[in-house]
């Protein structure tokens, strides 16, 4: 069509400037139109190839905010263009671009804290460490318990007491997080057992597998073991070691570890290190003393 309207250059030589604007107005509207369209094909395309608890929980928010993102800045670049077309780049528009820019950086200045809470946001929820339901532990804030809600400034965990702890995304970006759920919530529990120098090493290991192997609880088809590690002033210390189907059972499972333990060298009487002190006296007249001291106390 432009072309065409060239032909007749002569006859409509006083308006051909406005006509050459007229067809790049043109132009501009078709290649912003493609742009968005993309833009919009493309996060349409992801979405549907996310799985759809992820797609309603965390990739709806997080593609459509890109999305949005990439609008805004090539429609600013498109109005940079079309005002450069039509000579609107004196010192008007250097002035209001330069006084956009101090803003700004008042503005950041200013939200500096917020900004990088946001930004870490979108990180997470594009990065999955965790997700909604999960059960993480941030080790340097020890905290411990279940994320019920990613936002875009904090993120919120449940802990095992019932109390919900906000903790700002740009902390959590900072720190080592140890997620329970991933790659599954079979978790492996264990405990340390001194026993008493004298009886046969072996023997107490089998002792104390065999009495693992009897519980229903434990997952008998990964490895029940208990460990020799090191030799105390106290006596022999092991290591026993088990696996649970979930995760959420660790502190009753531990208190079922400890209990099964115990009774299982009771009743093979195997002793265990006693913190008693045993006083020895010179003689039996300072020990009398000491007797009747004590019973005063009382």
């Amino acid at each position: 069509m432009q072309a065409i309207v060239r032909l007749f250059s002569k006859s409509i030589d006083p308006y051909l400037k406005l006509v050459d604007d007229l067809f790049f107005v043109l132009y501009w509207s078709i290649g912003v139109y493609i742009i968005f369209r993309l833009i919009s094909i493309t996060s349409n395309w992801y979405l549907s190839k996310v799985p759809l608890r992820d797609r309603e929980e965390i990739d709806q928010r997080v593609i459509r905010s890109i999305q949005y993102i990439f609008l805004l800045v090539f429609s600013f670049l498109a109005i940079i263009i079309l005002l450069n077309h039509f000579g609107i780049t004196g010192t008007a528009l250097t002035a209001s671009l330069t006084a956009l820019g101090l803003s700004g950086i008042i503005v950041g200045l200013a939200a500096q804290t917020t900004l990088a809470d946001i930004i870490t946001g979108i990180v997470l929820l594009i990065d999955r460490p965790f997700r909604i339901g999960d059960r993480i532990r941030i080790e340097k804030l020890d905290t411990w318990g279940d994320v019920i809600e990613i936002g875009w400034r904090s993120t919120r965990i449940l802990t095992r007491d019932n109390r919900l702890v906000t903790i700002p995304n740009s902390i959590i970006g900072t720190d080592m997080i140890t997620n329970y759920s991933m790659p599954d919530r079979m978790f492996r529990v264990e405990t340390d057992v001194i026993i008493s120098y004298g009886p046969d090493i072996e023997y107490v290991r089998n002792l104390i597998i065999e009495a693992m192997k009897n519980e229903k609880w434990i997952m008998q088809e990964n490895p029940v073991q208990v460990l020799l590690l090191e030799f105390t002033e106290s006596g022999i210390k092991f290591k026993a070691r088990c696996w649970i189907e979930n995760f959420v059972e660790t502190r009753i499972s531990e208190d079922k570890l400890n209990t099964v333990i115990y009774k299982a060298l009771i009743n093979a009487n195997i002793a265990m290190p006693s913190s008693d002190i045993v006083v020895h006296f010179a003689n039996q007249e300072t020990e009398l003393k000491a007797s009747k001291q004590s019973e005063n106390l009382k």
